[in-house]
């Protein structure tokens, strides 16, 4: 496989193959045309490569190889398709108030008594004093927020795995399926191959 000059041994791209970590797509057209250039210097052909990370790679399919487009390079355009959709983005946890409806005459007189259960005559000239008057005032808020201020209503939403985690979970178990009933040794390498695909994943 490859350059019989960069690849005199001719193993190394095939023992690459054969861990699992690269794809071929093979369908014996060239992706490249030899101009005059390249015969006077004794140009050799070249592999094309796509490179993607786990799991996108796993969903590239129909790579074809279509003529070339007036460039002067020789290279033939390449077009593949990617079957994922967007993933939905979750909710943020936060809690978020609706401040337009809050109840302001209820919030000073809340804050206001909070802040005067403060101990006047304490002195704040540590570092831990301070965190300490800083996790009071903080507090102090908070209670007068959640007491006058409405908390916005926001629509129930549950989290929902993306299609690629989804396909590499059906592919995991099919392999495991076909190992424990055929006891194949090719299975179970696929088998602990989309195991660790779909753990990197999540």
């Amino acid at each position: 496989m490859g350059s019989r000059k960069t690849n005199a041994k001719g193993r190394q791209l095939q023992d690459l193959l054969e861990e699992g970590y690269l794809y071929c797509f093979e369908d014996d057209s060239s992706t490249y045309e030899r101009n005059d250039y390249d015969e006077r210097n004794d140009y050799e052909e070249k592999i094309e490569w796509i490179l993607a990370s786990q799991p996108l790679l796993s969903f590239i399919s129909n790579v074809e190889t279509h003529p070339t487009i007036g460039s002067t390079s020789g290279h033939k355009p390449l077009t593949l398709e990617i079957s994922i959709g967007v993933e939905h983005k979750p909710t943020s946890p936060r809690i978020s108030f609706n401040f337009k409806t809050a109840n302001w005459i209820k919030f000073r007189k809340i804050l206001n008594h909070q802040l005067q259960l403060w101990n006047q005559s304490r002195t704040i000239n540590t570092t831990v004093k301070i965190e300490e008057y800083i996790m009071f005032i903080t507090n102090s808020l908070l209670e007068a927020t959640q007491a006058a201020i409405p908390k916005l209503k926001q629509a129930t939403s549950s989290y929902t795995i993306s299609e690629a985690t989804r396909s590499l979970i059906k592919t995991k178990h099919q392999h495991y399926r076909r190992w424990k009933k055929n006891g194949q040794e090719t299975d179970k390498q696929l088998y602990y191959k989309y195991k660790l695909l779909l753990t990197n994943s999540l």
